[in-house]
């Protein structure tokens, strides 16, 4: 059936803005960002030669995280003036290169490219899923393999996660990585977690219990006072945290495989 890539379009674009140095054109527009995630995007073209591949980005918009809890994401900086003029000019290169853009209100573009990836895997299809965003790990299969770009001194290398290379980093599988982040929480996206709970916890937690539901029902054996009682008062919260870290993959998108040529 052929191979998929998809690509995190302001996740990349935000790492090319601050991995390359400052660029601008005659008229005083910044470049660097559109620089940065043009190499990145040949790079993986090279690498890849895929059948089909999208580009997804988030929309201004609330998601049904923010329905929840409207402190997703609350914590996070307003995006620099100099990247967000970048956006929209990237978003007309793509378009010139006949690249397929998807975005939708109340989804965030981990939703689109876990639904893609998902689908295109039930068709048979290999998929590349590139993204700067760890949360996407919990996509990964022995067919979907997830591409963490770093960007040094304008320089990309690439971290490839297939299923297996989750484990062998993390010590917990891909369904897994979900319930170690609702336990340790995540700044960069103001998910709670549990107090007291940081990852070398969570990671011993997952490795004992298995599952979030698997610690709760056990929680009276966890030896540990402090971490025990932190559990048991917020348990609330490592739900809400498991809700907010979890990517849907059945988002109510509209596409066809063959508009992504």
């Amino acid at each position: 059936m052929g191979k998929l890539v998809l690509i995190d379009g302001h996740s990349i674009l935000n790492r090319a803005f601050y991995g390359v140095p400052e660029l601008s054109n005659s008229e005083g527009l910044h470049t660097n960002a559109i620089y940065g995630f043009l190499n990145i995007l040949f790079k993986i073209l090279e690498d890849e030669v895929p059948d089909y591949l999208t580009v997804a980005f988030d929309v201004h918009a609330p998601t049904f995280r923010h329905e929840i809890y409207k402190e997703y994401k609350g914590t996070r900086k307003p995006m620099p003036e100099e990247l967000r003029e970048q956006v929209p000019v990237l978003k007309e290169v793509l378009g010139a290169m006949g690249i397929k853009i998807m975005e939708q209100a109340g989804l965030e573009a981990d939703d689109i490219l876990g639904t893609l990836a998902k689908r295109a895997e039930r068709e048979g299809m290999a998929v590349s899923l590139v993204s700067g965003d760890r949360d996407l790990l919990q996509v990964a299969t022995d067919t979907i393999k997830i591409r963490i770009p770093k960007t040094k001194s304008g320089k990309t290398e690439i971290e490839d996660y297939y299923a297996a290379d989750v484990e062998a980093k993390y010590h917990v599988n891909p369904i897994q990585f979900i319930d170690l982040k609702a336990l340790m929480g995540d700044t960069a996206d103001n998910i709670p977690g549990v107090p007291k709970v940081g990852e070398k916890t969570a990671t011993e937690l997952m490795c004992q219990f298995g599952t979030l539901d698997n610690i709760y029902t056990n929680v009276e054996s966890i030896s540990k006072k402090s971490i025990r009682e932190s559990l048991i008062n917020n348990e609330k919260l490592a739900r809400l945290s498991k809700t907010l870290a979890t990517i849907n993959i059945d988002s109510p998108i509209d596409f066809s495989f063959e508009e992504q040529r």
